[in-house]
């Protein structure tokens, strides 16, 4: 449970940081805008959104100049017309690190959790010892089991709440941006993990 705990805590926080980010979702509309214009420019129909996967492209596509990728062409007109928006990523703070543990591994984790802590519940009603011919021992024993189940009882539902609340802002993040409900997170927030190092990567060198 204690390992659990900060690894549930941190994916709450990461998903209400993309909940409230209003800055990326602000570079969003650029990258929207910018693939427009290409679009347009190659005769296609303008979109009207993009999956968050295509974040990993824009690194990946380059102009004449090899070393000019669409992501500095997104830079550079984010410095050009509203520099602030440079800075999104001190409004995501929790995606500075690679994600290590999806939602699905947590919730399956807390799952286990509860299994296991059934079975101690049904191995203590098998050894609870008759009042008659137990030691004190033996009474002081199952006293502290109790004790320790109940304490654990509560610790678990508490956690179980915490895996609650994280599983549902999870899935109002993958509403909000239009992505399919079964999406794991440690995809999306490595997506977007990867995208704002590339972003200071390309923001250093277009800025002279």
């Amino acid at each position: 449970m204690r390992d659990l705990e900060p690894l549930i805590n941190q994916k709450i926080q990461a998903s209400k940081q993309l909940q409230s980010s209003q800055k990326f979702v602000a570079v969003l509309e650029y990258i929207l805008a910018i693939g427009n214009h290409l679009n347009e420019k190659a005769g296609k129909e303008v979109a009207r959104g993009f999956r968050l996967s295509s974040l990993a492209k824009l690194p990946l596509l380059r102009g004449k100049e090899r070393t000019f990728t669409l992501l500095h062409a997104l830079v550079e007109q984010i410095l050009l017309h509203e520099p602030d928006l440079a800075t999104f990523s001190q409004e995501l703070t929790e995606f500075e690190a690679v994600p290590d543990a999806s939602m699905k591994g947590l919730s399956a984790e807390v799952d286990v959790l509860r299994k296991e802590l059934e079975n101690i519940i049904q191995c203590r009603r098998l050894i609870k010892p008759k009042t008659i011919k137990a030691t004190p021992q033996e009474l002081q024993f199952c006293k502290e089991l109790k004790d320790l189940i109940q304490k654990y009882e509560g610790d678990l539902s508490q956690l179980s709440k915490r895996c609650d609340e994280m599983k549902k802002l999870y899935s109002n993040v993958l509403v909000k941006f239009g992505e399919p409900q079964d999406l794991d997170s440690q995809e999306l927030f490595g997506w977007i993990s990867s995208f704002i190092s590339e972003f200071r990567k390309a923001c250093a060198e277009v800025t002279p």
